[in-house]
Protein backbone atom coordinates (compact mmCIF):
# COMPACT_ATOMS: atom_id res chain seq x y z
CA UNK A 1 0.00 0.00 0.00
CA UNK A 2 1.37 3.41 -0.96
CA UNK A 3 1.70 6.14 1.59
CA UNK A 4 -0.67 8.97 0.58
CA UNK A 5 1.14 12.26 0.10
CA UNK A 6 0.87 15.24 2.39
CA UNK A 7 2.07 18.60 1.13
CA UNK A 8 2.51 21.63 3.35
CA UNK A 9 4.13 24.98 2.59
CA UNK A 10 6.31 27.11 4.80
CA UNK A 11 8.63 29.98 3.98
CA UNK A 12 12.32 30.55 4.52
CA UNK A 13 13.07 34.08 3.42
CA UNK A 14 12.21 34.35 -0.27
CA UNK A 15 11.92 30.56 -0.65
CA UNK A 16 8.62 28.69 -0.52
CA UNK A 17 9.43 25.27 0.93
CA UNK A 18 7.02 22.48 -0.03
CA UNK A 19 7.39 19.72 2.56
CA UNK A 20 6.31 16.50 0.84
CA UNK A 21 5.62 13.37 2.86
CA UNK A 22 4.58 10.08 1.26
CA UNK A 23 4.16 9.15 -2.38
CA UNK A 24 3.77 11.88 -5.01
CA UNK A 25 1.25 10.35 -7.46
CA UNK A 26 -1.52 11.47 -9.80
CA UNK A 27 -3.70 11.69 -6.68
CA UNK A 28 -1.36 14.41 -5.38
CA UNK A 29 -2.16 16.87 -8.17
CA UNK A 30 -4.85 18.81 -6.32
CA UNK A 31 -2.69 19.19 -3.19
CA UNK A 32 0.41 20.25 -5.17
CA UNK A 33 -1.45 22.77 -7.34
CA UNK A 34 -3.35 24.11 -4.35
CA UNK A 35 -0.08 24.61 -2.47
CA UNK A 36 1.51 26.34 -5.46
CA UNK A 37 -1.47 28.64 -6.04
CA UNK A 38 -1.26 30.16 -2.55
CA UNK A 39 -0.85 33.91 -2.90
CA UNK A 40 2.28 33.98 -0.76
CA UNK A 41 3.90 31.26 -2.92
CA UNK A 42 3.11 33.17 -6.12
CA UNK A 43 5.28 36.03 -4.86
CA UNK A 44 8.28 33.79 -4.09
CA UNK A 45 11.05 33.73 -6.70
CA UNK A 46 12.33 30.38 -5.38
CA UNK A 47 10.58 27.06 -4.71
CA UNK A 48 12.07 24.09 -2.86
CA UNK A 49 10.50 20.62 -2.99
CA UNK A 50 11.65 19.10 0.30
CA UNK A 51 10.99 15.35 0.37
CA UNK A 52 10.94 13.28 3.52
CA UNK A 53 13.22 10.24 3.55
CA UNK A 54 10.33 7.82 2.93
CA UNK A 55 8.91 9.76 -0.02
CA UNK A 56 8.68 8.32 -3.49
CA UNK A 57 7.54 9.72 -6.82
CA UNK A 58 5.58 7.64 -9.32
CA UNK A 59 5.75 8.30 -13.06
CA UNK A 60 2.56 10.36 -12.84
CA UNK A 61 4.14 12.24 -9.91
CA UNK A 62 7.06 13.17 -12.14
CA UNK A 63 4.47 14.39 -14.64
CA UNK A 64 3.14 16.72 -11.93
CA UNK A 65 6.64 18.07 -11.34
CA UNK A 66 7.02 18.77 -15.07
CA UNK A 67 3.68 20.65 -15.05
CA UNK A 68 4.86 22.61 -12.03
CA UNK A 69 8.11 23.44 -13.82
CA UNK A 70 6.15 24.91 -16.73
CA UNK A 71 4.26 27.18 -14.33
CA UNK A 72 7.47 28.17 -12.57
CA UNK A 73 9.17 29.08 -15.84
CA UNK A 74 6.26 31.32 -16.85
CA UNK A 75 6.76 33.29 -13.63
CA UNK A 76 10.57 33.09 -13.80
CA UNK A 77 10.68 31.15 -10.53
CA UNK A 78 13.51 28.71 -9.75
CA UNK A 79 13.06 25.15 -8.46
CA UNK A 80 15.36 23.06 -6.28
CA UNK A 81 14.81 19.61 -4.78
CA UNK A 82 16.03 18.34 -1.39
CA UNK A 83 16.19 14.86 0.15
CA UNK A 84 15.12 12.66 -2.75
CA UNK A 85 15.86 8.98 -2.33
CA UNK A 86 18.69 7.52 -4.40
CA UNK A 87 16.18 5.89 -6.74
CA UNK A 88 14.22 9.12 -7.21
CA UNK A 89 17.45 11.03 -7.85
CA UNK A 90 18.37 8.53 -10.59
CA UNK A 91 14.97 9.00 -12.23
CA UNK A 92 15.36 12.81 -12.14
CA UNK A 93 18.69 12.38 -13.93
CA UNK A 94 17.40 9.79 -16.41
CA UNK A 95 14.42 11.83 -17.57
CA UNK A 96 16.48 15.00 -17.81
CA UNK A 97 15.00 17.09 -15.01
CA UNK A 98 18.32 17.85 -13.35
CA UNK A 99 20.42 20.84 -14.22
CA UNK A 100 23.13 20.37 -16.79
CA UNK A 101 25.86 22.59 -15.34
CA UNK A 102 27.90 22.32 -18.55
CA UNK A 103 25.07 23.42 -20.81
CA UNK A 104 23.62 26.85 -21.50
CA UNK A 105 21.34 28.55 -18.99
CA UNK A 106 18.27 27.37 -20.93
CA UNK A 107 19.05 23.73 -20.12
CA UNK A 108 18.88 24.36 -16.39
CA UNK A 109 15.81 22.68 -14.99
CA UNK A 110 16.43 21.92 -11.34
CA UNK A 111 19.21 21.10 -8.92
CA UNK A 112 19.06 18.28 -6.38
CA UNK A 113 20.56 18.53 -2.90
CA UNK A 114 21.14 16.06 -0.07
CA UNK A 115 19.60 18.32 2.56
CA UNK A 116 17.32 21.30 2.93
CA UNK A 117 20.20 23.29 4.38
CA UNK A 118 22.35 22.60 1.30
CA UNK A 119 19.48 23.51 -1.02
CA UNK A 120 18.80 26.80 0.77
CA UNK A 121 22.47 27.82 0.88
CA UNK A 122 23.19 30.23 -1.93
CA UNK A 123 19.69 29.85 -3.37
Amino acid sequence: MTKRSQISVRHSGEVAVFDIIGYLTEDSEEALISAYEQEKVQGCPKILLNFDEESFITSSGFGLIVKLLWRLREKKQVLRVAHPSHQVRRIFNTIGLTRNSKGPESTRTTEIFESEEDALAGF
